[in-house]
């Protein structure tokens, strides 16, 4: 299976060599060399405040198992987690997360459910944020993106999730097939040891209402600056789009990440960038320079602050995950 999922990630990155032999390069390089650095910090700046946010979700998910745990080392392990989820499909590295909680009075299991638990929260919020996103620019352009059906499927689809999330018999029945089935066959016996401290971390987390909602308020109020972000690289391109239409183009190029068939989103985002921009006039030049500045940027970049971090405050990574 992980070989498979290697294989697949290939995709994406073979999408976008096929999209480079159709663009001309040189325009792409003087777009980047127009750039404004000034607006580009500026929105570096504000990139970080959405990493504050998401890592203060996480802190407090985290406090009702270790109520000690500092938003200092929340952020920290956020960016190493990035840094490991960058180089992963779908992002499955960030969970190293749960080694930074680690101690005598948290097992690996529970820390593993507090990663568990803030990736599910936001991927909710994603595909709440992706189906509003979706229906807007189905009214604003006319075009039917999906049938009535299978928004009415998605929106079943999200308040399910939500009762799921809440419920927390549930929720253990379903993720229990999904903990054996994603786990490594050397890992099995490892991780069977974390399951019951696994489930026991999730029940914890339900008990505290406050910090439950309080995570995914923080989790929605994490999702603000990234419209803010991306409309900045594009002013900074010199690419004239509306700001709200990044309220569209953000959503879509984060559920695009999730797919396992590519790394950091290389092919899969370009691609959409190219139809979303060009329905705004905007060439696909300018839209693969605005997608490589948001590569860079939002990953390699954060990625490399995470790799910093991460020799700086080093991990003991168990032989039985490598």
């Amino acid at each position: 299976m992980k070989g498979s999922v290697k294989l697949l990630s290939l995709i994406g990155v073979l999408l976008f060599i096929f999209i480079l032999t159709r663009i001309n390069l040189g325009e792409t390089v003087a777009i980047f060399l127009k750039a404004n650095t000034l607006i580009l910090v500026l929105a570096v700046v504000v990139n970080f405040s959405a990493i504050f946010f998401k890592s203060l979700k996480w802190k407090i998910i985290v406090n009702s198992i270790r109520p000690d745990f500092p938003i200092t080392e929340s952020v920290k392990a956020f960016f190493v987690g990035f840094s490991f989820s960058t180089i992963t499909p779908a992002k499955i590295g960030d969970f190293v997360r749960a080694l930074y909680i680690r101690d005598e009075r948290c097992g690996l299991g529970k820390c593993l459910s507090t990663v568990v638990i803030d990736r599910l929260i936001d991927i909710l919020l994603l595909f709440s944020v992706a189906l509003i996103a979706i229906l807007g620019f189905s009214a604003f352009y006319r075009i039917e993106v999906l049938s009535i059906g299978t928004i009415l499927l998605i929106i079943a689809g999200i308040v399910t999730g939500t009762l799921v999330i809440l419920n927390k018999p549930v929720l253990s029945l379903l993720l229990k097939p999904f903990f054996t089935m994603f786990v490594p066959e050397h890992l099995k016996s490892t991780f069977s040891g974390y399951y019951h401290d696994f489930f026991s971390g999730l029940f914890i987390f339900y008990a505290d209402r406050r910090r439950f909602f309080g995570s995914i308020t923080a989790g929605v109020i994490s999702w603000i600056p990234p419209f803010v972000y991306g409309y900045l690289l594009a002013v900074a391109l010199g690419i004239n789009i509306g700001f709200l239409f990044f309220f569209l183009v953000i959503p879509v190029i984060s559920l695009l990440d999730l797919l396992p068939i590519s790394i950091s989103g290389i092919g899969t985002r370009d691609v959409a960038l190219i139809f979303l921009f060009g329905l705004q006039g905007i060439s696909p030049e300018q839209a693969i320079a605005f997608s490589l500045v948001y590569l860079f940027l939002s990953y390699w970049f954060i990625a490399l602050i995470g790799v910093g971090v991460y020799l700086k405050f080093p991990i003991q990574i168990p032989k039985a995950w490598r």
